[in-house]
């Protein structure tokens, strides 16, 4: 599956969502289902109960440059002369929504032997490798700020070890109870899942949902409700930045897809890529952050604008800037400390000249 970056990035107000029930991952049999049960079993095993949540699952958009070849699109080896395109002036974008939940994105966005077989079977049948695959959707804010660095958050050490030893999958859930001082809300509607654990430096993170829409099973998925779905599409953007920077950005701010992009690391999961621009200064944001609750559950750094034009190489350090007592340091950092996510937007910002965050308007 390719991904697309958009350029300009498209404003959030002319990003349409269209919901179907066809939309949502399907069943393939009972074997199959079984298995990712399973797997999914042992994958919770001592966290005390099993809960699996709706989450918004992306079928399909409407950008051009799709990719046709099946080694690709199951999220096997991709043979494709290239594995992104540029997406120019585009006047608006579809997004086809349907819906997953959290077991079946935990277990299908691995490459497995159980996910070949899914996406074989899928492209066998239907001509569609991610039939039966999860897809669920993850957004990330880039927030470029007055005076051109993005800021980029970890999860601080555990309190057990010191060390964040593992990756927490964003789709992990908790009760309502035990988070209701640190969700977001819309529309008098609460969040119901945590901020996102990241054991490495990433861009701020977040999952729409779809409770907060009052969807709960395919039967609500209604032309209706695409209005709501598309307010929460990008005020999970505005909760990310609540939860991991502790500033309140007001959801009027414009917000532009930069980017619709594949983590082939995981099935070829989709991502939505947002950019906004902040009326701060780094210096201005790093004293919010310390005076908000984020500072509790992560560590802030940035990284300038002129850095990422510069050719990434995974055997290189990555510059990284924090503020100390309002000063600038900037530090080189091993790029296995990096998120994924965060080197392949990079990765895309350095392929298409001409592209420069600082600089958008949208």
């Amino acid at each position: 599956m390719k991904s697309r970056v958009l350029w300009p990035p498209l404003p959030s107000k002319r990003i349409k969502v269209a919901l179907k029930a066809s939309y949502c991952r399907q069943v393939v049999s009972s074997h199959y289902e079984a298995l990712i049960e399973t797997a999914w079993r042992e994958e919770c095993e001592g966290e005390g109960r099993l809960y699996s949540s709706p989450l918004f699952r992306l079928h399909a958009t409407s950008l051009p440059g799709a990719c046709s070849d099946f080694q690709c699109r199951a999220g096997l080896t991709c043979r494709c002369s290239e594995d992104s395109v540029l997406v120019e002036d585009c006047k608006e974008v579809e997004l086809r929504v349907g819906l997953s939940n959290t077991k079946e994105s935990s277990v299908t966005r691995q490459l497995s032997a159980v996910c070949s077989d899914l996406a074989y079977i899928g492209y066998e049948l239907h001509k569609k490798p991610g039939m039966f695959l999860a897809n669920s959707i993850d957004v990330h804010a880039i927030f470029v700020t007055k005076d051109a660095l993005i800021p980029l958050v970890r999860s601080l050490p555990t309190a057990s070890n010191g060390s964040v030893d593992k990756e927490v999958n964003l789709d992990r859930t908790v009760s309502s109870l035990s988070i209701s001082s640190k969700s977001g809300s819309i529309g008098g509607k609460t969040s119901l899942r945590a901020p996102a654990t990241l054991p490495k430096w990433s861009i701020p993170t977040g999952q729409p949902e779809p409770t907060i829409c009052s969807i709960f099973s395919y039967k609500d998925l209604v032309p209706r409700n695409s209005g709501d779905v598309n307010r929460e599409l990008v005020e999970c953007v505005f909760r990310s930045l609540r939860d991991m920077l502790g500033i309140k950005t007001p959801s009027s701010d414009s917000a532009a897809l930069l980017a619709a992009y594949y983590d082939k690391k995981h099935n070829n999961k989709p991502e939505l890529v947002f950019i906004l621009k902040s009326r701060l200064t780094s210096i201005e944001l790093a004293d919010i952050f310390k005076k908000s609750t984020a500072k509790n559950s992560y560590e802030l750094a940035f990284i300038q604008n002129v850095d990422l034009k510069i050719p990434f190489n995974e055997h290189d350090k990555l510059p990284l800037c924090q503020i100390v007592e309002r000063n600038m340091a900037r530090n080189y950092v091993e790029t296995g400390s990096v998120s994924e996510t965060l080197k392949s937007i990079i990765k895309l910002t350095q392929k298409f000249s001409g592209i420069d965050l600082a600089s958008v308007t949208f």
